[in-house]
Parts: C-alpha cells; sequence; structure tokens
C-alpha cells in the first residue's frame, strides 16, 4: 500500500504543474498579444499600460498583471515539483510523507477555494482531482504503517 500512495501523490503533482506550465503559455506578455488571460476589450488592455496601482505609481496595473500570472504560474508548477521530488522514490516518500501529505492536502485545499471563488472549470477540476489524490495518498499512507 505505501507504494500505491507514493503513486497517487504523484498523480495529484501533474494538474499542478501542467495547468501552471498551461497558465504562464497563456498569459500575454504585451497589451498586443491576444492569449487565454489577455482582457477581451483592447481598449482596456492599453488602458492597463497607462494606470498604475495605489500601492507605488512605478508599476503599471499591465505589468502588475502579466507579474502576477506568471509568479501565479511558477507557485503551482513549484508546489508540483516538491510534490514529485518527495514522490521521487519510495525511501524519500517514506521519509517525508507523514509532513508532506497533510501539507499537499491544505495547499491543494487552499487552492481550490481560490478556484471555486475566482476562477473557472478547467483549473476547479484539475485542483480538485489534486486534491483526492492527496486525500486519498493520504489515507493509503497512514493505513499502511
Amino acid at each position: 500500500m505505501p507504494e500505491l500512495s507514493r503513486y497517487i501523490s504523484l498523480m495529484g503533482a501533474l494538474p499542478f504543474v501542467v495547468l501552471g506550465i498551461a497558465h504562464a503559455f497563456a498569459t500575454p506578455r504585451t497589451p498586443a498579444q491576444s492569449k487565454g488571460l489577455s482582457p477581451r476589450d483592447s481598449v482596456l488592455r492599453e488602458a492597463m499600460t497607462k494606470d498604475t496601482v495605489l500601492l507605488t505609481r512605478r508599476t503599471t496595473l499591465w505589468l502588475a498583471w502579466v507579474g502576477f500570472n506568471l509568479s501565479h504560474s511558477l507557485g503551482a508548477v513549484l508546489f508540483g515539483a516538491v510534490v514529485l521530488l518527495v514522490g521521487r522514490s519510495q525511501p524519500s516518500f517514506q521519509a517525508q510523507a507523514g509532513v508532506f501529505l497533510p501539507f499537499a492536502i491544505v495547499v491543494s485545499g487552499l487552492y481550490l477555494l481560490l478556484g471555486l471563488r475566482y476562477w473557472f472549470r478547467t483549473p476547479i477540476v484539475g485542483i480538485a482531482l489534486s486534491s483526492v489524490c492527496f486525500v486519498a495518498s493520504w489515507g493509503l499512507f497512514v493505513m499502511g504503517r
């Protein structure tokens, strides 16, 4: 059962890696680019390059938008990569799963709450699948002890 727990945990990492990479590719780098995460209104895209946030005048809404999306992508990929590293071998998984699986459940659960509140169907489904995998992996891990 511990080996099955590890494989299910590894499966839970894949949506984070795949969705994180897809998110980066869907992020426009310039207002002229029309990509998946671009505002539909080209006038709005251009206006975002001219306005700043209240926190500082050193960045435009456009730059903040691009930076947020790329850093969000990086966070998802990094989380998935850490899960993959923990599960890279059975000894590594056995040594770290007791701490890391509950952490993965919490992190994926928080991503799921954010998704349900702010995002659209594709990331919600992917994150829900990851969450189910992490919970199942944790259950098998605890039962296998």
